[in-house]
This record gives C-alpha cells, structure tokens and sequence, in this order.
C-alpha cells in the first residue's frame, strides 16, 4: 500500500517533457548595475544576463537561425543570436541597457524572448511557445 502511494506521489511530481524533441525555453534573468555619474553626465550601465536552455528531448539541428530579443517598452532595443542547443544546454547570454541615473529610483522593467528566424521550422526546432520569454522587473 505504502509503495502505490509512493508512486503516485512521485508521479505527481516528476515532471513530464511538455513535448517531444528541442523545447528552447528562457530559463533564467539576472541584472548587474554599473552606476554611471550624475555630475559627469555619465548613465548606468545595467547588464542583463537571460540563459536560453534546451528543456526539451532532443538536440537541434546544427546551423538552426535563431536569436533572444532584449524587449522594453514594447520595443525590441538589442537582438544576440543564439547557436544550436543539444538537449540540456543552457547557454547564456547578455545585453546592456543604459539609464540616467535620476532614473534609479524607476523600476526597470525588461523581457527576453527567444525567436526562431525559420518559423516553417517551429514544431520541429522548437516543440513549445510556452516558455519562450521571460519577463522580470528589477
């Protein structure tokens, strides 16, 4: 009796792979602050690290068009392209944004998204949309 609870629990939390084959999913968002200097005239500099992972089955295909897209405001203000993952892979990547500093106080709102350049490609190379973006405020 104790056993089938135990596999029930277990299977409740071991998770499944949301699809079968390469699922690029934006992982994680972490910033650092550079402070600039308000009498010389000289902005923040934020450094924003996303890591891109392949979450999924499988590996993709070698040479695949893909990149993350550092979105604020509504607009995409820096694109990095991103190399083809292997089932597991996590790769990061980092984009800066420079502010005022009067600005320090504000919240600084960003969002990373991942974008396969070759959308008859999508099922294949990546199996979900679900979890292709990540947005935090810092």
């Amino acid at each position: 009796m104790i056993a089938v609870v135990l596999a029930g629990i277990l299977a409740l939390t071991t998770p499944e792979p949301a699809c079968a084959g390469p699922d690029i999913s934006v992982t994680a968002l972490h910033v650092h602050l550079v402070k600039g200097s308000a009498k010389a005239n000289l902005p923040d500099r934020f450094l924003i690290t996303a890591d891109l992972s392949n979450v999924g089955t499988a590996a993709q295909q070698p040479g695949i068009a893909q990149r993350a897209e550092l979105v604020r405001g509504g607009s995409v203000v820096a694109t990095q392209p991103l190399p083809s993952l292997a089932g597991g892979i996590t790769y990061p990547l980092q984009f800066r944004v420079f502010r005022d500093p009067a600005q320090r106080k504000d919240p600084l709102q960003v969002l990373v998204r991942y974008v396969l350049d070759e959308p008859g490609k999508m099922p294949v190379m990546n199996c979900s949309g679900a979890n292709d973006e990540l947005q935090k405020i810092f």
